[in-house]
């Protein structure tokens, strides 16, 4: 991710991210909206990397904002020869979700079906909250009118919208696990650190295992991002089935450390688990990606043992 992006995010996501509307505004007003826009459309260009990068770091401070769900747009639509407009954006991959993250606040609507992609009007109503606390519209009630339509080189729609939650993912699980072991190591028990029994040094060695192969998956499935073309379908799969296994285990762990105050309103702590859960499941959790990948090792010729052996994978 590159340096100056980087900075001026976590400066940004750090002073406002308890006040969605400001940081809203000022995540405009440093073009970190428009990062995969073209330069002709008013945007920078950038490269997935970078766009993937800042998903993961606005995971990693639990903003209730749209970012991810507009650079995600961004993508379908620029991927499609369509302008993106500017403004609060959202999507929906047909078929694999029955909400739409801020589809409320959203001024247009993306909606992608197999290689087709729509722009919608926004501001849907009714919207409801999900386990994550942030706001959901029921995808039932876009519009069938199309502001503008056109076709993607691929069908890697939900892949990549599964490799964008992977990324929320993998920031909020550094920040729970940041927040797990500063809390260890203030906090006494007869006399001493929590941090110090053997106990609580598992739980937290197991949260940084989950937590590294989480974001090394996603590494290696970022890479495999190209204009213009598909991404590796394996890659995707095992980095949204690694990271929304972790999820649960790392979310379970922290909650056994910190006990009840974990789950309060004012403590940081459920704010990002609470999404955790959430994402966990959005556009396929760990036993939908499973599947996926037992169905394509078992699809390629030859013995199932060879094939992983061979690859290094046991």
């Amino acid at each position: 991710m590159d340096s100056v992006l980087e900075q001026t995010a976590t400066r940004i996501l750090a002073d406002h991210r308890h006040a969605p509307e400001t940081l809203w505004s000022l995540l405009e007003e440093n073009g970190l909206t428009r990062l995969w826009v073209s330069d002709a459309d008013g945007g920078f260009q950038m490269s997935p990397a970078d766009g993937f990068g800042l998903i993961r770091l606005v995971g990693s401070y639990a903003a209730s904002v749209p970012l991810p769900e507009t650079l995600m747009a961004t993508w379908f639509l620029s991927e499609a020869n369509l302008p993106p407009p500017a403004g609060r954006l959202s999507f929906v991959i047909d078929g694999h979700q029955r909400a739409i993250a801020f589809g409320d606040s959203a001024k247009h609507i993306v909606r992608v079906r197999g290689k087709t992609v729509s722009l919608h009007a926004g501001h849907l109503r009714y919207p409801t909250k999900g386990v994550g606390e942030d706001p959901l519209s029921d995808a039932s009630t876009l519009s069938d009118q199309v502001i503008a339509t056109g076709s993607m080189p691929s069908t890697a729609g939900l892949l990549l919208a599964a490799l964008s939650r992977a990324a929320q993912i993998c920031g909020a699980l550094e920040s729970v696990l940041d927040l797990t072991i500063a809390f260890a190591e203030q906090r006494m028990q007869f006399g001493r650190p929590i941090s110090k029994f053997q106990a609580i040094q598992h739980l937290l060695s197991e949260m940084a295992a989950e937590a590294a192969a989480a974001n090394a998956a996603l590494d290696a499935a970022v890479a495999t991002v190209r204009r213009g073309a598909a991404p590796d379908r394996t890659a995707i799969a095992v980095a949204k089935f690694r990271a929304s296994m972790a999820s649960g285990i790392v979310a379970e762990h922290a909650h056994q450390v910190h006990g009840a105050i974990g789950y309060t309103q004012e403590y940081q702590l459920a704010r990002s688990t609470r999404r955790l859960w959430q994402w966990r499941d959005d556009f396929g959790g760990e036993g939908y990606w499973a599947n996926e990948l037992g169905r394509a090792a078992l699809a390629e010729p030859g013995p199932l043992w060879s094939k992983l052996t061979e690859r290094g994978d046991v």
